[in-house]
């Protein structure tokens, strides 16, 4: 297998690096090495994209949940007169 080496990384890139390293519990160079594969399609896709919405689950107050269901109550109604 081949190894390579990357130079004069800017540190913001580092940082951001590090974090995600950090945050995904992977070592830095299984991080890259997945970043890398996605990025070049190399990795079977996930067509559930469940992952894509789990920084917004629970992230609403109880009063924007009522609000938001009141909102959409009409969407649980049927118009008979369309069904025909």
């Amino acid at each position: 297998m081949k190894s390579i080496t990357i130079h004069k990384m800017d540190e913001d890139m580092s940082k951001a690096l590090d974090a995600l390293s950090t945050k995904e519990k992977l070592s830095l160079n299984q991080l890259i090495k997945g970043l890398l594969k996605k990025s070049l399609g190399l990795e079977p896709r996930d067509e559930d994209h469940k992952a894509d919405f789990v920084e917004f689950c629970g992230s609403w107050s109880e009063k924007e949940a009522e609000e938001f269901a009141k909102a959409t109550e009409c969407f649980d109604e049927i118009d008979e007169e369309v069904w025909k």
